[in-house]
């Protein structure tokens, strides 16, 4: 698991930002059929419940649920809410629109619970512009019966950011940016880039207000308030 996008140039400025919205407004279009019903979530199972205190936790793929998410990466780095689990081990899988396998990664997760990310390698094909791909996340709760996995998933697609966009970015703070992503359909982008910045400054509460919108605003209510 590779580490999330990086945000360079930060200043003590730049966090001044004003108060914007970060509630995300997908794109104009459906997606494709198919993929784990329901959305992103999935109560943790009693085969992969680490204590029975634990059965009541979801398992959430960070993806905006029946939506397209878009990304200005061929390679995206991908959010999961992992919940304290007895599981050694996952798997992420990343399919095309009919749902043909084209990759598959498999994560050890022993003693892990909380939020992870999951890079595409060097090694993975890269996403093909403006084309929608699956991805998914399976917890292997029993090993000799993968019919047990619980999975959760999303929607994913490569789209180069506009010039217009662009120099917005150029213009914006690095918080300001985040709502840009996310108005824009960016989805991917905008996590990492919150995710990135509560990491130099947890303390930060327009960093957790962000995050909060965000998640809200695609019914990950739960993940947004989780400490």
């Amino acid at each position: 698991m590779a580490s999330v996008i990086m945000v360079t140039n930060l200043t003590t400025t730049a966090w001044s930002a004003k108060a914007t919205s970060t509630n995300f407004e997908p794109p104009k279009r459906d997606a494709p059929r198919g993929g784990t019903a329901g959305g992103g979530s999935r109560p943790i199972a009693l085969a992969c419940a680490s204590s029975l205190s634990n059965r009541d936790i979801a398992l959430t793929a960070l993806s905006p649920g029946k939506h397209i998410g878009l990304s200005q990466l061929q390679r995206p780095v991908f959010f999961v809410h992992l919940p304290q689990t007895g599981a050694q081990s996952a798997e992420f899988s990343l399919f095309d629109k009919e749902m043909n396998g084209i990759y598959q990664q498999n994560i050890p997760i022993t003693n892990q619970a909380g939020l992870i990310n999951i890079q595409l390698p060097k090694d993975a094909p890269s996403l093909v512009p403006n084309k929608t791909y699956y991805w998914s996340f399976a917890i292997a709760c029993n090993p000799s019966d993968r019919t047990e996995d619980l999975v959760v998933g999303g929607w994913v697609e490569y789209t180069p950011l506009s010039h217009l966009i662009q120099e917005k970015l150029a213009a914006s703070t690095v918080i300001e940016r985040a709502s840009l992503y996310a108005k824009q359909g960016f989805w991917y982008d905008a996590v990492a880039t919150i995710i990135e910045l509560q990491n130099l400054q947890p303390n930060n509460p327009q960093l957790s207000q962000s995050w909060n919108e965000l998640l809200t605003s695609v019914g990950l209510t739960v993940v947004a308030t989780a400490n």
